[in-house]
């Protein structure tokens, strides 16, 4: 802050004659939220963040020169944080209530139909966030997993769904979303419409057309599009087929955990290298293991509910 303006305000809140100090203190106390926008000399003084207010106030109270302070300049100050805070306060309670959380529990599947219609099929293991009813330009949810979107349309408000290394934006359209965290690629295919993806790590981007998908991978933080997907085959947990393409062991162990909430557990880690390709459609658990492990050359045993490949 400018020695002057410094010097304005100290000077008021030790009650001494400043006419300047007096009305830039009203004008903050009096138009609290109008002096958060940006305006000239006020803007320096105000900044445009809340915890920047009370960084200011708290170094005019931490001035050694500023030992005897006017009662009522001390309640207004108080006032003015009080109410930032309490607006800050309200701002979050009211945002966190306008969020809700749809989660599909370990070996189940969920669906759920949003405000605009936009309807949602979550694979196991997967939580989707999104507010109760849309506001402002866009439609935004946040997802951690896999699911299937048929987007409402509304070519006025893009529906955008995020991921921890992803941003999806359609108008309207139909596709897939796998983000699971414990996988080292998530991807985007896209059976009807089309889809802008996003990388939040790098800021490239893909449009992606039905029988294409768009591949992020964690291990080289690329984006890369891909042609040639067949469109029978996007999705194809939702009736309950599991497809594994050149799949790590351990995705392919962490798949089976959630899709049928079991525990699998690899005693010899070297087997980790391996990689798996393989289509199980409508098996039990022990099947599908006894089947990876006949791929592998490896056999399972059960001890205590969990099942142990060695």
């Amino acid at each position: 802050m400018p020695d002057k303006l410094y010097n304005n305000i100290k000077h008021f809140l030790e009650d001494k004659p400043s006419l300047k100090g007096e009305e830039m203190w009203n004008n903050w106390y009096n138009n609290p939220e109008k002096n958060l926008e940006n305006n000239s000399e006020n803007e320096v003084l105000i900044s445009s963040s809340k915890s920047k207010l009370r960084r200011e106030v708290n170094a005019i109270k931490k001035t050694d020169s500023v030992i005897s302070l006017h009662p009522k300049k001390w309640m207004m100050a108080a006032s003015v944080l009080f109410v930032l805070g309490l607006s800050g306060f309200l701002y979050k309670a009211s945002t966190a209530v306008s969020q809700k959380q749809y989660t599909a529990k370990l070996g189940q599947h969920g669906k759920i139909t949003l405000a605009d219609g936009t309807q949602v099929w979550l694979n196991a293991g997967s939580v989707l966030k999104y507010p109760k009813t849309f506001k402002g330009n866009t439609r935004e949810v946040t997802l951690t997993g896999e699911a299937f979107f048929d987007v409402a349309k509304d070519a006025s408000h893009p529906f955008i769904i995020h991921t921890d290394k992803m941003d999806t934006k359609v108008l309207g359209t139909s596709f897939n979303i796998q983000a699971y965290p414990d996988k080292n690629i998530q991807e985007v295919s896209v059976v009807t419409g089309k889809v802008n993806v996003k990388s939040i790590v790098t800021d490239e981007n893909v449009n992606v057309t039905p029988g294409q998908k768009a591949v992020f991978k964690s291990k080289t933080n690329k984006l890369h599009a891909f042609t040639d997907v067949p469109i029978n085959s996007i999705s194809l947990w939702r009736r309950n087929i599991i497809v594994f393409e050149d799949t790590p062991l351990s995705e392919v162990i962490a798949t089976i955990n959630r899709d049928y909430n079991v525990v699998v557990e690899l005693k010899n880690k070297e087997l980790n290298n391996l990689k798996i390709s393989a289509y199980f459609k409508e098996l039990p658990a022990d099947q599908v293991i006894a089947l990876v492990c006949n791929i592998i050359n490896a056999s399972y045993n059960q001890q205590a509910g969990v099942y142990i490949i060695e």
